[in-house]
């Protein structure tokens, strides 16, 4: 999947009320604004921010990245708490280095 990527976050620590450790990784992509119709509609044209679930191991992959620029992005289906879910797993072996959009 070729996308235009923003950037790459990572948050861990300890939940306040749980006390259970969390780790949360995303990666952020331009992606086309979508036109609806229906019992709601959206307009609109450009680009808006789409968030993906990354794989805490596959954030080193974006180290060399200069954000913006185009990446192809290994997806998998994982199925978790009775969905599957799109995850990042990596970038595409093979792809070339990541470019810089000027």
């Amino acid at each position: 999947m070729k996308v235009m990527v923003t950037g790459v976050k990572r948050v861990e620590g300890v939940g306040k009320e749980s006390g259970n450790p969390f780790d949360i990784c995303r990666v952020f992509c331009l992606v086309p604004v979508e036109q609806a119709s229906g019992k709601m509609k959206v307009t609109g044209s450009g680009f808006e921010v789409a968030e993906m679930e990354l794989e805490p191991a596959a954030l080193a992959a974006f180290s060399q990245a200069k954000f913006p620029c185009e990446l192809e992005l290994q997806v998998e289906q994982r199925f978790a708490r009775g969905e599957f879910r799109s995850i990042v797993t990596g970038l595409v072996s093979g792809a070339a280095r990541p470019q810089r959009v000027a």
